[in-house]
Parts: C-alpha cells; sequence; structure tokens
C-alpha cells in the first residue's frame, strides 16, 4: 500500500464539501457491460439478451466508433471525458430567502 499523504480537513470545509457521481456513470457501466458481454447475475444476462445483438450490430455498421468504444473502456481505467464531472453545485431551495 502507496500512502501518498494525510489530508487534514476542518468541520467547515467537509460540510461545505460534496461528493458526486457524473450522470454518465450508469450509461459508462451498461456500455461497459454490452462491450465485454458478461453477466454477473441474471439480471443482467437478461439485459444482455435484450441489447446485445443491437450493441453488436452497431459496431459492425461504425468500426471506428467500436474501437473508440473499445480504447477507452480500458480493463483498469475509464477514459476521462465519459464521465465528466457535473457542473456547480444547484442552489439549495430556499437559499435565496435566507440571504434577505
Amino acid at each position: 500500500m502507496v500512502c501518498v499523504g494525510w489530508w487534514q480537513v476542518s468541520a467547515d470545509t467537509l460540510a461545505s464539501s460534496r461528493f458526486v457521481v457524473s450522470p454518465f456513470a450508469e450509461t459508462v457501466a451498461s456500455l461497459m457491460l454490452l462491450e465485454r458481454a458478461t453477466a454477473a447475475h441474471p439480471g443482467e444476462r437478461a439485459w444482455l439478451e435484450t441489447h446485445l445483438p443491437a450493441y453488436r450490430r452497431r459496431a459492425a455498421d461504425d468500426p471506428v466508433a467500436a474501437l473508440v468504444i473499445r480504447s477507452a473502456l480500458a480493463p483498469r481505467w475509464t477514459a476521462d471525458f465519459l464521465t465528466p464531472v457535473p457542473g456547480p453545485r444547484p442552489a439549495r431551495p430556499g437559499a435565496v430567502l435566507l440571504r434577505r
């Protein structure tokens, strides 16, 4: 195990931070499942049986896109452009009222 550093974060900093997942995370996960064509459980197997034939046809029709997808979904790394960081934090409901 490699320890890169020790971070001390104040309660205020932690309270004002956010932990987010890219909105594209589920889409990329589905794309990975289609590309690898290996189901981990019966629900995935049924989903693959439904969607894999169309995915393979699409990949055959556009070999350049298929190559980009294969390259972007490397076994241990996902290209950053597939899951961009979400935009700015949305305003909290009532935040405008509190500022008045």
